[in-house]
This record gives structure tokens, C-alpha cells and sequence, in this order.
């Protein structure tokens, strides 16, 4: 044992010699190699300064051997590396037309199929009964069991190509032409034939439609979905020959059906196929009711059904896909349908709908920004938001006294402005900013009859003093919401402030101006009353503007703003000074307009001299 050992390790120790031997000969070859190409290089390009360097055979120690042999053994270089390839670079296949891709085709020619086959079915309803072809029985046998031999249909096909392995748009046409063609059929047994009652109807509706989807969901075809309930919305009507209060509960019966199949995860062509077009179609409904006398309270409860399902269905997308936009657009569209649904009804309940909405769309934004529900999609919150302020400036306009819209419309814009303080939503604070915007644009039928006497005595001045409260109440809010709210740019809450201070100067001239008229009333001097209250807007305008001047000595944070604003507002001060008070006002109030405001310019003059001596340094001083 111990000789067999012994040679082991001899052999080892010349296989290593052999292989030192072979590393020294391709060592040598390289070299010469090398040598021979930079020869070529320089008889090739003798002009040229720098030539390809040679290539460096670095050695490398090879793993020694664990033997005595190889520890005495001479040191070893390693072979030099063979040249590689440069890498190839896989040719891209090129994209294919649109009609060679996989199933592009198939997909096509089975939706337009399905298309078609429904058209011919409802046509082939309505001709039989306008032509009185076989009895009612038998027409609606014969729909029966066309729509399950569709179904049928659509299984065997399913099942011939599940056992190949391969799946085409082809069974999913058939069943959904199937279960719609189904769908139609209860439809003329509940509103063409009267066979059976409404909710009786409703209810055999909803195990068709639910059947359909269901299939859908197994299969997980979204195109077998779209195709079931879009198909059963459109053509109803077409047997029904009619848009009423029927065809708008059984197409809210198909929307609820679809969203229970699926949730709309996954599927937005379902979400727009289960409510864009019902929507349409209750609204369809509503001016042909409306046409024909008064309209039918059924489609409020419809349109409500159709926003609350939509709204369900899109907080559940929205949780699982953070960049949707379908949300937002389906409970829009079906918004749309119960605004106009309360808007043809009476004031009362006109009024007390758009209340409603706009209360349960707060609520919804409030609860749907938060765990455990949201937060959701930034879009579909802000529709939720537009919706509810919308919603409230409708209720306003259609209940309030004409008196007092515009106080209506403050209040709602100060609550929405509290609101986003209190939730510290941006959100929130984006639908205050719009309502605020509209009640500007109400608010401003106040300072326009303030600029010549004659308006001014028909207007109602204690109405616009109660207003110039509110509006100055939003502006301090909105300012102060947009410092609270977190996420805000500092150039917008630079601009919050300017506007807040612009809107805060305004509103208190037309307060001013309404006490004067008050108190002129009064006593029986109304026009002293209106003089005296806009020499007293100017006066005050002048002395924010001194305050504004001192202060922006004080405050180094605010330094140039409130510096650039008490110079613009001294200026907007003489400028009304002498270009309106100057033609309007006359007597008493115009000296002690101009003296006042005078005296005013003269002291903050002195005053910003003063606060500017003491904010330089000592040094500068002397």
C-alpha cells in the first residue's frame, strides 16, 4: 500500500512538470505571435504614433498539488486566455401586424358575431310580436331554447379546446350571446307580456345574469362579461319597445349582478360596460317620462342604486390599482343620472336630494381617505369631493330664498374651508377652493352695487354686511388651510396669503360701506351714510397698509412680502383716493378722506424710517 502510494505521488509530480512544460511553450507561441502582429501594425502604419499594445500574458499560479513532488516543483505560469468572441447580440423578432397576432382575429369575428346574433334575435322579438308570428308561448319557448343551445354551445366548444390546450375568444361569444339573448327573454315575459310581476322578474333577472358572470369569473373572461351585460343593456329597450321605469330597474339589477361577480378588480371594461350605459339609459328614461307628464320617483331610486354601486366598485378597484381613472369616470356618469333624476322634481324634494348627496359624498371622501377603506385613488377622491360640492351648491340654489343664495353659498364654502382644516386633506382643501372660487364669483353682486349711490340704495346692505362676514371668514380659513395641510408648494401658500389679504380688504370696504348705509338709514342719510362708509374703506386700507410696513421690519421671515404688499396697498390707496372718492364723494367726507389718508402716508412714512433705524446694526447707525 504504502509503494502504491509512493507512486501516486511520483506520477503526480511529473504530470505536473509536463503541464509547467506546456504552460512555458504556449507562453512562448504567444509572445511570438504578439511580436509578429505589432510588426505588422507598424509596417502597415508607420506614420502613426500609438499602435495596439501587445497582448500581456499575465501568469497565474496554478493550485498546487497537495505532494511533496509539487511543493519542491518550479513555479508555474497559467496558459494565456483564449480570445473571446464578442457577445452576440439576440436579433429581436419584429413585431407582427395587429391581424397575425394570436387570437387578434378569432377575437374579433366572434364579438362581432355576438354583435350581430343579438341584433337578430331582438329584431326577430320584436317583428314576431308586431307580425303576431306563432302565439306568445311559443315565441318565448323558442327564445328559451335558443339561449340555452347558445350556452350549450359555448361549453362544448370550451371543452374541445380546454383537451387541446388551446383557448380562443369562440365559446365565450357563444355563451355570451346566450345568457344575453336569456336576459331579453325575461324582459319580454315581465314588461312586454305582464306573466310574471315586476319583482318577480327582477329576481329570475338577476339568476341569468348572475349565471353569466359567474361563468365569466371561471372562466376568467372579462370579454364573456362585457359581452353579457352590454349586450342585455342595449337591447333591452329594443324589446320593450319602450324606456320607462322597467328597463331602468332591470339594467341597475344587471349592474349589481356584475359587481358581485367580480368586484371590478381586474375588469374596468366591466365597470364602464355595467354602468355607463345604464346610466344612459335611466336618463333616456327620465326625459321620456318627463315628456309625458310628471316624472316617476322609480328613477331616483334607480340612479341612486347605479351611483352606489359604482362607487363600491370603484373604491374596490382603486384599492388594488392605485392608478385608476375608470373609478372616477363611472361614478361620474352616474352621478350625472341622479342630479338630473331630483332636478325634474320639485323644489322640496329637489332640494332635499342634492342635501343628501352632498352629506353622503363628505362622508364618503372622509371615509374612504383613511384606513381601512382607503386611502384611495387621488382622482377618484377628488370626484368624490367635486361631487359633494356640487352637490351642496345645487341644494343652495334650488331651496334658498332668493334673498339669500349668496349666503347659502358662503356658508357652504366656509364649511368645506373648516372642513379642510379639520381633516388636513388636500382633497378636502381642493374642493374648498373651488366652492370658495363660486361664492367669489356670488359674491361679488355686493361690491358692484357699491360704486354709485342710486345701486346702492335698492341693494340690500344687511345681506351683504352678513356676507362680507362669510367671505372674509373663507379667506382667513383658506389661508390658514393651506398652511395646516401638508404637501402644499411654498409659492402656493405665498399666493394663499396674498389672496386671503386682497379678498380680507375687499370684503371689509363693502362692510364698511353696508354699516354706513345702515346707519344711514337710520337716520334718515342714507347718501352721508354711503360717503362716510367709503371714506372709511379708504382710511382702513391706508392703515393695513402702515401696519403692513411696520411689520415687515419686524418679521425677518416676511420681510419682503409684507414690505412689497404695504406699498401696493398704499398705492390701490391713493389710487381709489383720487380716481374714485375724488368724482363720489363731496362735502365733509372728501376732506376727510384726503386729509386723513395723508396724515396716514406721513406717519408711516415716519414710523418705517423709526423700525428701520432700529433694525440696523449699531455700527451702520453711527
Amino acid at each position: 500500500m504504502t509503494n502504491q502510494l509512493q507512486d501516486v505521488r511520483r506520477l503526480e509530480g511529473e504530470f505536473a512538470d509536463a503541464m509547467n512544460r506546456m504552460y512555458a511553450v504556449g507562453n512562448g507561441l504567444a509572445r511570438m505571435r504578439a511580436s509578429l502582429e505589432m510588426d505588422d501594425v507598424t509596417r502597415a502604419a508607420p506614420a502613426a504614433t500609438a499602435a495596439t499594445s501587445p497582448i500581456a500574458i499575465t501568469p497565474v499560479a496554478s493550485t498546487p498539488i497537495a505532494s511533496p513532488a509539487m511543493a519542491a516543483g518550479p513555479a508555474r505560469t497559467a496558459p494565456p486566455a483564449p480570445a473571446q468572441a464578442p457577445p452576440r447580440v439576440p436579433m429581436q423578432p419584429p413585431v407582427p401586424s395587429w391581424w397575425q397576432r394570436e387570437g387578434a382575429v378569432t377575437r374579433i369575428l366572434a364579438v362581432a358575431g355576438a354583435v350581430v346574433t343579438l341584433v337578430g334575435i331582438a329584431m326577430l322579438l320584436a317583428l314576431a310580436m308586431q307580425q303576431g308570428w306563432f302565439v306568445p308561448e311559443l315565441r318565448v319557448g323558442l327564445g328559451v331554447l335558443l339561449a340555452v343551445a347558445l350556452v350549450v354551445a359555448g361549453h362544448v366548444v370550451r371543452a374541445r379546446e380546454a383537451s387541446r390546450d388551446r383557448f380562443s375568444a369562440a365559446p365565450v361569444a357563444l355563451a355570451a350571446t346566450g345568457y344575453a339573448a336569456g336576459y331579453l327573454d325575461v324582459v319580454a315575459v315581465t314588461t312586454v307580456y305582464g306573466w310574471v310581476p315586476q319583482v318577480a322578474g327582477l329576481a329570475i333577472a338577476a339568476v341569468v345574469a348572475v349565471t353569466g358572470l359567474l361563468l365569466a369569473r371561471r372562466w376568467d373572461s372579462q370579454l364573456l362579461a362585457v359581452l353579457t351585460v352590454l349586450g342585455a343593456t342595449l337591447l333591452a329597450p329594443a324589446v320593450t319597445e319602450e324606456l320607462g321605469n322597467e328597463v331602468s330597474l332591470f339594467v341597475v339589477v344587471l349592474s349589481a349582478a356584475a359587481l358581485l361577480a367580480r368586484g371590478d378588480r381586474g375588469w374596468p371594461m366591466l365597470a364602464v360596460a355595467r354602468t355607463i350605459p345604464a346610466s344612459g339609459l335611466v336618463l333616456l328614461g327620465i326625459a321620456v317620462a318627463e315628456g309625458d307628464g310628471a316624472p316617476s320617483k322609480i328613477a331616483i331610486g334607480a340612479a341612486a342604486v347605479l351611483t352606489g354601486l359604482a362607487l363600491v366598485g370603484a373604491v374596490s378597484a382603486g384599492r388594488h390599482h392605485r392608478q385608476d381613472l375608470v373609478g372616477s369616470a363611472t361614478v361620474a356618469a352616474a352621478t350625472i343620472a341622479l342630479l338630473v333624476a331630483f332636478g325634474v322634481h320639485g323644489e322640496t324634494l329637489r332640494t332635499t336630494g342634492y342635501a343628501l348627496m352632498a352629506v353622503t359624498f363628505a362622508v364618503a371622501l372622509a371615509v374612504t381617505s383613511r384606513s381601512p377603506i382607503g386611502p384611495v385613488p387621488t382622482p377618484l377622491a377628488t370626484t368624490i369631493g367635486a361631487i359633494s360640492g356640487v352637490s351642496a351648491l345645487f341644494a343652495v340654489m334650488s331651496g334658498a330664498p332668493e334673498r339669500w343664495v349668496v349666503t347659502g353659498i358662503l356658508i357652504t364654502a366656509l364649511g368645506y374651508a373648516a372642513a379642510a382644516i379639520t381633516t388636513r386633506s388636500r382633497v378636502t382643501l381642493w374642493v374648498a377652493s373651488g366652492t370658495a372660487v363660486v361664492a367669489s364669483i356670488a359674491y361679488l353682486t355686493h361690491p358692484t352695487a357699491y360704486f354709485e349711490l342710486g345701486m346702492a340704495r335698492d341693494h340690500d346692505a344687511t345681506t351683504a354686511l352678513l356676507d362680507s362676514l362669510l367671505a372674509g371668514g373663507i379667506a382667513a380659513l383658506g389661508a390658514w388651510g393651506v398652511d395646516v395641510v401638508r404637501g402644499i408648494p411654498a409659492r402656493i401658500r405665498r399666493l394663499a396669503r396674498i389672496a386671503a389679504l386682497i379678498a380680507g380688504l375687499a370684503t371689509s370696504a363693502v362692510a364698511v360701506i353696508s354699516i354706513g348705509l345702515l346707519v344711514g338709514d337710520a337716520f334718515g342719510a342714507t347718501s352721508a351714510g354711503f360717503l362716510a362708509g367709503h371714506a372709511l374703506a379708504t382710511v382702513l386700507w391706508m392703515l393695513t397698509s402702515a401696519w403692513l410696513l411696520v411689520r415687515g421690519l419686524q418679521s425677518e421671515a416676511h420681510r419682503a412680502l409684507s414690505l412689497r404688499l404695504g406699498l401696493g396697498l398704499a398705492a390701490v390707496s391713493v389710487a381709489k383716493l383720487f380716481l374714485f372718492d375724488l368724482a363720489t364723494l363731496d362735502g365733509v367726507w372728501r376732506v376727510v378722506a384726503f386729509i386723513v389718508t395723508g396724515l396716514l402716508l406721513l406717519a408711516s412714512g415716519t414710523a418705517y424710517a423709526k423700525a428701520l433705524d432700529r433694525t440696523r446694526p449699531p455700527t451702520a447707525a453711527a
